[in-house]
C-alpha cells in the first residue's frame, strides 16, 4: 500500500507551479493551511524536505524536490489518462489536452487546428502554446506539454514523432526576378546574389546548414523574425531566400507578386511532425490528435499552391 496519496501529489505540483502555498491554495479552492498540511505529510511519507518555505518570497524547490516533481507530475498525468480513457469511452473526446506549436508553424497550423479539431470537440479542454520547438519539447519532457507540432529537423532526444507533412525547401524570389518564368533552379546560380534570411533560431541552426551542405554558402544581406517581413524584401527585389512554409497565395503584404522555385537536386528535408513521449498507451484524445494532423497534412499537400500570384 502507498503511504501517499494521488491528491497530495495533486497539491504538491500545484504548489510547485504556482510558485507558494497561498496561490496553490487559491487554485485549488481550499485553505492555506490544508494545503501546508497536506505538503507536510507527503514530505514526512517521502522521508526528504521537498520545499523551502519563504514567508515573502513563497516555496523553493529543494534538490530532491526537483527529481520528486518530475515522477509525481508523470504520476498525476498517468492518472488524469486513466480516468479520461474510462470517459472517452463513455462520452468521446474529452478532458485536457496541452498542445505546443512551433512558432514558425503557427499561421499555417493554428487557424486549421483551432477550426477543425478544438471546436468540433466541445468535451476538450485544449490549450495550444507557440514558441521555440525544441524548448516545447524540453516542457514536454517535463509534463507540462501532451505533444508538440514541430519540424523533424527540431526533434530533440527522448521524444517520439509522427511525420504529418512534407517539408521539402524551397527559393522564392521576386516577380521580376531573372528566373521568375523558370519553375527550378539550382543552389549554386544564386551563390553570388544577397539572401533575405529568415532570422530565428531553428532556421540559423538547421535551414542555414542544410543550405550549406546542399552547395550554397549564403550571402546574408538582410534579416528579420517576420515571415511576412522576409517575403516582403523579397518581394522588394532585395534578394531571395529559401523557406519550407508554403503560402497559397504568393503576393507579399502589399501586393508585389513572388515566384517559388524548386530546388534542382538533393536538399535536406524538413518534414513537419507532432512529437510526444514515449509511451505504449497515448490517449484517445493525443492520438485523434495525431489523426487529425495527418489528415490535415495530407489534405495541404493535395490542394494546389501556385508558384506565381
Amino acid at each position: 500500500m502507498l503511504d501517499y496519496t494521488l491528491k497530495q501529489l495533486q497539491y504538491f505540483v500545484t504548489v510547485a507551479n504556482h510558485g507558494s502555498i497561498a496561490a496553490a491554495a487559491a487554485a485549488s479552492h481550499i485553505s492555506q493551511a490544508a494545503m501546508s498540511q497536506a505538503i507536510t505529510e507527503l514530505e514526512r511519507v517521502v522521508g526528504s524536505q521537498l520545499l523551502v518555505r519563504h514567508r515573502a518570497r513563497g516555496v523553493v524547490l529543494t534538490a530532491v524536490g526537483t527529481y520528486f516533481l518530475r515522477d509525481a507530475q508523470a504520476l498525476v498525468r498517468h492518472a488524469e489518462e486513466v480516468q479520461g480513457r474510462v470517459m472517452e469511452r463513455q462520452q468521446g473526446l474529452v478532458g485536457p489536452l496541452t498542445i505546443g506549436c512551433y512558432t514558425g508553424l503557427s499561421a499555417f497550423w493554428l487557424p486549421e487546428i483551432a477550426y477543425g479539431f478544438v471546436k468540433p470537440n466541445p468535451g476538450l479542454d485544449v490549450t495550444l502554446t507557440e514558441g521555440d520547438g525544441a524548448q516545447l519539447q524540453e516542457r514536454m519532457l517535463s509534463g507540462y506539454l501532451d505533444a508538440v507540432l514541430t519540424h523533424t529537423r527540431h526533434l530533440i532526444p527522448g521524444v517520439e514523432s509522427t511525420t504529418v507533412m512534407a517539408g521539402r525547401p524551397y527559393v522564392l524570389v521576386a516577380g521580376d526576378h531573372w528566373a521568375a518564368k523558370r519553375t527550378s533552379v539550382r543552389l549554386t546560380e544564386l551563390a553570388d546574389e544577397d539572401f533575405v534570411s529568415l532570422d530565428i533560431p531553428s532556421v540559423r541552426e538547421n535551414q542555414l546548414i542544410n543550405l550549406r551542405m546542399s552547395g550554397l554558402d549564403p550571402k546574408i544581406a538582410w534579416k528579420s523574425s517576420s515571415l511576412e517581413a522576409v517575403r516582403g524584401m523579397v518581394a522588394r527585389g532585395l534578394g531571395y531566400t529559401a523557406l519550407v512554409q508554403r503560402p497559397p497565395v504568393n503576393l507579399s503584404y502589399d501586393a508585389l507578386p513572388l515566384a517559388i522555385l524548386e530546388i534542382e537536386g538533393k536538399v535536406g528535408h524538413s518534414d513537419i511532425c507532432v512529437a510526444y513521449t514515449q509511451s505504449d498507451r497515448l490517449s484517445l484524445r493525443l492520438r485523434a490528435f495525431i489523426d487529425f494532423c495527418v489528415e490535415a497534412g495530407d489534405r495541404k499537400e493535395r490542394e494546389p499552391v501556385s508558384r506565381k500570384a
